[in-house]
């Protein structure tokens, strides 16, 4: 894996890993610090990328809307439900 900054190949992994159990390594050139997910479309999302890998598998391939992804996974104690608050906004809250 070559580093996110400066491209360069002479990385060491870190025996630590992140909260959500990623790998996270060290640039030797540079000194920055990353994990495997940085630099990615996932980079800043808030589900591991398993979870994210599911919803789209099911919603592609079950036809699933949107609300039923939602209940299967709050169901399940995994994602994020929306909901229409009093004042006819969208407001977000976890399960």
């Amino acid at each position: 894996m070559d580093c996110v900054a400066c491209g360069s190949a002479a990385v060491t992994e870190r025996p630590e890993r992140t909260a959500r159990d990623y790998r996270r390594f060290r640039c030797r050139e540079c000194g920055g610090g990353y994990n495997e997910r940085s630099g990615g479309l996932l980079n800043h999302t808030q589900y591991p990328s398993e979870v994210i890998a599911l919803v789209a598998l099911w919603r592609l391939r079950y036809r699933l809307t949107l609300r039923d992804l939602a209940e299967m996974f709050r169901l399940r104690g995994i994602a994020q439900a929306t909901r229409r608050s009093a004042t006819g906004k969208r407001s977000s809250h976890r399960c």
